[in-house]
C-alpha cells in the first residue's frame, strides 16, 4: 500500500522583489447562471478543473523602487485569474515609471511537479516510515512511472512503489506553492511607487437564495427576503475588501484555463447588508456596506434588500401532456400519438415583487397546524425583471390525483380537418375543495378551434388553453372537451 507522501525541499529559492502595502481595494462579482456551478459553492469540482464563477480584482500596490530597472512581483493572486486580461498602470506621478513586461508565474509546487523537475538529480526515499523494516534509497531520479527509479552510486537501478517521504535537493526555479505576476519596471528616480492591478478571475461568484415564508390566514402572502451567497474559490483571500455584485450575464469569450492546484480552507459566514447602487450597463448592481473579509474556500452570506410582505396565489395545475405544435411539419393524423397521459397534479405558487430578482433559488416555508415552520417546496429562477410574474413549482399535490383519455378521434382527410376529444378526470381525496387549472397543450397542428367543452377555457398561446376546475372535498369532477384541427390544401 502506497502510503501518503511528505514532499520536502532541503533549499528555498525566494523571490527578487520586495512589496508593501498591499491593499485590495474593491471586488466586483458577477451572478452568472451559465457559470456559477454548484461545485463552486459547495467547494465540490474535481481537482484541476475550472470551478466557474466570474469577478474583476482592482488592487492597489505600493513598491519601493530604484532608479533604473526593477523586477515587482505579487504573489497573493487567485489562481484562476486570466494573465491575458492583467493591467497594470502607475498611479500619481507616473511620468518617470515605464512598465517594461509582464510574466504570470503559475506552475504550482506539488509531488508532481517536483518529481518531474528532478529528474536526472539526486533524491532521498525513505519506505517504510515508523516501522523496523525502515529504508533509504538514494540515487539519481531517472523514471517516475509506476513508482520512483532510481540509479544507485553502485550503478544498480531501483524502483520504489511503496514509500513515505521523498526529499528533494532544492526548489526548482519557477515553482512556487501560490500563482504569481512580476513585471519588469523602468524608473527614473527611487522611492514609493503606487501600482494599480485590474483583473478577471474564477473562483469568485455569487447567488440569490430567497426565502419566502406563507403567513397565516385566508389571503395568499409572503414574507419574502433575499440573501446574496458569496463562494471563494480562486485561491487567494480578499480581506477587509469594498464589495460590488452585479446581477446579469455579460457576453464572455470561453477559453481553455490551465489547471492549478489550491489548498483548501473552512467555510464561515458574516452578517452584512447589501443596497441596490444602480445599474452597470444593462445589469444591476449591488454594494455591500461594509468591508468584506473572503477567505480562501469561505461562504459568505450577505443580505441583498431588506425583507418585505408581498401578495401570492397558490395553484394547483395539471398539465397532462408535455408536447407542443410544431408548424414546420404536417398535420398529425396518428391516433394513437399523444393519446392518453397520466401526470401528477402540481402545487405552484405565484408572486410579483417589485425589485429585480437576480438568478437563485426560492424557498418555501409553512407553519403547520402547531404553529411549527415546515419546508414545502423550492424552485429555481433566472434573473427576473422588478413587477415580472414568478411562478414557483413546489412538488406535487398528495391529495389530488388526475387521469386524461381520449375519447373520440376522427380524421376527414376530404375536408382537411381532424377532431379529438378528451376526457380529463381530477379527484381530490382531501378534506377540502380546490380549484385545479387544467392546462392542455394542442399538439396535432398550429390551426385549431374549440368546438365543445364542458368548462369555459382561457387561450394562454399559439398552442395552449387552460381550464379552471372545482374539485370537492373527498369526491371527484371530470371536464370534457374537443378540439378540431383544420389545414390547407397545399398540405395533404
Amino acid at each position: 500500500m502506497r502510503h501518503t507522501v511528505l514532499v520536502i525541499a532541503l533549499a528555498m529559492a525566494t523571490g527578487a522583489a520586495a512589496q508593501e502595502g498591499a491593499q485590495r481595494d474593491a471586488l466586483v462579482i458577477y451572478n452568472a447562471a451559465s457559470s456559477n456551478t454548484d461545485a463552486l459553492f459547495e467547494g465540490g469540482e474535481e481537482e484541476g478543473s475550472p470551478p466557474g464563477g466570474y469577478a474583476i480584482v482592482y488592487d492597489r500596490r505600493q513598491f519601493e523602487l530604484k532608479n533604473g530597472t526593477n523586477t515587482i512581483e505579487v504573489r497573493d493572486v487567485p489562481r484562476w485569474l486570466d494573465p491575458g486580461a492583467v493591467s497594470l498602470r502607475a498611479v500619481g506621478d507616473n511620468a518617470n515609471v515605464e512598465i517594461l513586461d509582464q510574466r504570470f508565474q503559475h506552475d504550482a509546487l506539488s509531488f508532481d511537479a517536483l518529481v518531474q523537475r528532478h529528474l536526472g538529480h539526486a533524491v532521498e526515499i525513505l519506505s517504510g516510515a515508523g516501522t523496523a523494516n525502515a529504508t533509504i534509497t538514494t540515487g539519481t531520479l531517472i523514471a517516475n512511472a509506476g513508482g520512483l527509479t532510481v540509479q544507485q552510486s553502485d550503478g544498480r537501478v531501483a524502483t520504489v512503489t511503496d514509500y513515505s517521504r521523498v526529499t528533494f535537493p532544492d526548489l526548482p526555479k519557477g515553482l512556487s506553492a501560490a500563482a504569481a505576476l512580476r513585471w519588469s519596471v523602468a524608473s527614473k528616480k527611487a522611492g514609493p511607487q503606487v501600482f494599480e492591478l485590474v483583473y478577471p478571475t474564477q473562483g469568485l461568484g455569487w447567488r440569490a437564495e430567497y426565502s419566502a415564508w406563507i403567513a397565516p390566514g385566508a389571503d395568499c402572502k409572503l414574507d419574502f427576503a433575499a440573501w446574496a451567497e458569496i463562494a471563494n474559490q480562486s485561491g487567494s483571500e480578499f480581506r477587509n475588501v469594498e464589495l460590488k455584485l452585479v446581477a446579469g450575464e455579460p457576453h464572455r469569450v470561453t477559453q481553455a484555463v490551465r489547471p492549478r492546484p489550491m489548498m483548501a480552507a473552512k467555510a464561515l459566514t458574516r452578517g452584512a447588508v447589501a443596497e441596490e447602487s444602480g445599474n452597470v450597463g444593462d445589469y444591476h448592481e449591488y454594494t455591500v456596506g461594509v468591508p468584506v473579509d473572503l477567505a480562501i474556500g469561505s461562504l459568505v452570506r450577505v443580505a441583498l434588500y431588506p425583507s418585505q410582505t408581498v401578495a401570492c396565489q397558490r395553484q394547483y395545475v395539471y398539465e397532462s401532456s408535455r408536447l407542443r405544435a410544431n408548424p414546420g411539419m404536417a398535420p398529425i393524423t396518428e391516433r394513437s400519438y399523444g393519446g392518453d397521459e397520466r401526470w401528477p397534479v402540481t402545487s405552484t405558487l405565484g408572486l410579483r415583487i417589485d425589485r429585480p430578482l437576480p438568478a437563485g433559488r426560492i424557498r418555501v416555508l409553512e407553519n403547520a397546524a402547531d404553529g411549527t415552520p415546515e419546508f414545502v417546496g423550492e424552485d429555481q429562477i433566472g434573473h427576473t425583471p422588478r413587477n415580472e410574474p414568478v411562478t414557483l413549482t413546489l412538488g406535487e399535490a398528495f391529495d389530488l390525483r388526475g387521469e386524461r383519455s381520449q375519447t373520440d378521434f376522427q380524421v376527414d382527410k376530404d375536408h382537411r380537418t381532424m377532431s379529438e376529444s378528451f376526457a380529463i378526470r381530477l379527484a381530490d381525496h382531501g378534506a377540502r375543495p380546490q380549484t385545479v387549472v387544467v392546462r392542455e397543450h394542442l399538439y396535432r397542428w398550429t390551426q385549431w378551434n374549440i368546438v365543445q367543452s364542458s368548462t369555459k377555457y382561457e387561450k394562454r398561446s399559439a398552442d395552449t388553453v387552460e381550464f379552471k376546475v372545482d374539485v370537492p372535498a373527498n369526491g371527484e369532477a371530470k371536464l370534457t372537451y374537443t378540439v378540431q384541427y383544420q389545414w390547407s390544401e397545399s398540405l395533404k
